[in-house]
């Protein structure tokens, strides 16, 4: 199975210590040079994390000029459009991504998506975690963007509804 994943995933998870949980879901995630390169500088939580996440596979994209088209037709950044071009070179199995417009062209371009809350609904089916409640507040508290729609669903899809 070959998981693709941009840089959001790598970077919120990193932040409440839970980057492994990837490791759980999926085993072997791919990421483009671009993610890597992008996650990896500055003074990022994910920066050490991620350079120790031996289960990560930093692949390089074959038409790095497919990543330029792509940003320019639809706006997605260089780490949404590199994931994007490499889970068709790969014809990968899944991408994840988060941001609504890279989902969008995603599937546009017929790529199956998952996303932060799905891999943490996963986590919890495969008992990584105890719960998807905590770890959902934990992202929300770092700052990770998740609407209460989402939140309420997920916490549904757990089998954690509230009272």
């Amino acid at each position: 199975m070959i998981i693709i994943s941009d840089t959001t995933a790598l970077s919120e998870l990193a932040k409440i210590g839970k980057l492994e949980l990837l490791y759980g879901v999926f085993g072997t995630v791919v990421i483009p040079e671009e993610v890597y390169q992008e996650i990896t500088t500055g003074n990022h939580p994910a920066v050490t994390a991620v350079k120790s996440a031996k289960w990560l596979k930093v692949n390089s994209v074959n038409n790095t000029n497919s990543i330029k088209k792509l940003e320019l037709e639809t706006g997605l950044d260089t780490g949404e459009s590199s994931a994007i071009i490499l889970a068709e070179e790969l014809n990968a199995d899944q991408l994840l991504i988060d941001e609504k417009a890279g989902r969008k062209v995603a599937l546009s371009r017929g790529l199956s998506i998952i996303g932060l809350v799905g891999v943490i609904i996963l986590a919890k089916e495969k008992k990584l975690i105890i719960n998807v409640k905590n770890v959902l507040d934990s992202l929300i508290i770092q700052g990770t963007r998740i609407s209460p729609k989402l939140y309420n669903y997920a916490l549904i899809l757990a089998q954690e509804n509230q009272e």
